[in-house]
């Protein structure tokens, strides 16, 4: 059942429109991800469904009811916020409680529910502390959790984890992932990091100057790119291109379509050949992951031709060193192919691979 509908959704700042018409439904339950690079329109659009930006043209639904002209504390939506918004004189249970004070509960009901909700992220001893006692992962479990105890209909984060470190980002990752499954409730999570858009989201809409670049759950926009924006934007180490020409002069033979203006290969799917390589590479940086290691160089033909200006990124186990020539396999089923627009050609190799994933 959709829960959330954009119609034509328009915003614009004097003559300039940051958002020329948005159109997106959204299902009950869902937990959708904004995703985009800096000043896509992702936060705008997540703070006009908040009511905390006006809507230029167009109109959003939140179950039937359109928003347009509806004051935030009206709409059943409850946002947290990168910054946390905690206030610093108040205990956790008082920020805690605040949104429920303002909107005429008794004491006790506020009581019930902000330990009910206290007990749920794990913040039960916490409550008497200000929040200048507390780290980064429990102040934003106090945004999250006073944000909880409204029970809305509708929640929405607007880079919540940016301020933390990598390895408090990744268990917060889990506990959101957690805490979605749990309250099964609506969510939408606005970021510009790929790698939380895919280990959190149902769906994604991938975002590039207002306009909607593609929708879809993860590994459909991993796979299926609808073009050269979402395949290089989705996915790290960041997909390789190469004009479809300067592959030719290479003289690998890999079938492309006719109407090919540039291909695409992602640096983990491209094998380390063990003889009778089709390109090679001249390794140029070696990046230790661990698990891996990536490559970076300049792509070169087998036949012995000097090494030319095409950049390329390789993700393999095998241990080579700087200057070494890597000997590299492709295959027409890790080939992404794209036109002149950049729009993704569908390969016989797509095709199979879409009818696996299915």
């Amino acid at each position: 059942m959709k829960q959330l509908e954009l119609k034509n959704v328009t915003k614009a700042y004097g003559k300039q429109r940051v958002i020329p018409g948005v159109d997106l439904s959204i299902e009950q339950g869902e937990f959708v991800v904004f995703v985009g690079p800096s000043g896509c329109g992702k936060s705008t659009l997540l703070r006009m469904v908040a009511g905390l930006e006006s809507v230029t043209a167009g109109d959003i639904q939140l179950n039937g009811r359109s928003l347009n002209g509806v004051y935030p504390s009206e709409r059943e939506v409850a946002m947290v916020f990168q910054s946390y918004a905690l206030y610093p004189h108040l205990t956790v249970e008082k920020n805690m409680a605040f949104p429920l004070r303002m909107a005429g509960l008794s004491k006790a009901e506020t009581l019930a529910k902000v330990h009910k909700t206290a007990e749920k992220l794990q913040l039960g001893a916490l409550l008497k502390r200000l929040p200048s006692e507390l780290s980064g992962g429990q102040r934003q479990r106090v945004a999250i959790g006073r944000a909880i105890v409204r029970d809305p209909a509708l929640f929405l984060f607007d880079e919540p984890l940016s301020n933390l470190d990598a390895k408090l980002r990744g268990e917060m990752r889990l506990y959101l992932k957690q805490l979605h499954q749990q309250l099964g409730r609506t969510m939408i999570y606005v970021t510009h990091d790929q790698v939380e858009a895919m280990t959190l989201a149902d769906r994604i809409v991938v975002l590039n100057q207002g306009r909607i670049e593609q929708v879809g759950a993860p590994e459909e926009l991993y796979n299926q790119p609808a073009n050269r924006f979402v395949a290089g934007f989705i996915g790290s180490p960041v997909m390789n291109f190469v004009d479809k020409a300067r592959f030719a002069e290479l003289g690998c033979d890999v079938a492309l379509p006719t109407h090919t203006d540039s291909l695409g290969i992602r640096p983990n799917q491209i094998a380390v050949a063990g003889h009778n390589p089709d390109l090679l590479m001249q390794i140029s940086v070696v990046e230790p992951l661990g698990h891996a290691r990536l490559y970076y160089g300049q792509l070169s033909a087998v036949s012995g031709e000097p090494c030319s200006d095409i950049p390329f990124v390789v993700e393999s186990e095998v241990r080579y060193k700087a200057g070494d020539l890597l000997p590299l396999s492709v295959s027409e089923s890790i080939v992404h192919c794209f036109d002149s627009s950049g729009t993704r050609i569908e390969t016989l190799g797509s095709e199979q691979e879409a009818e696996h994933a299915a």
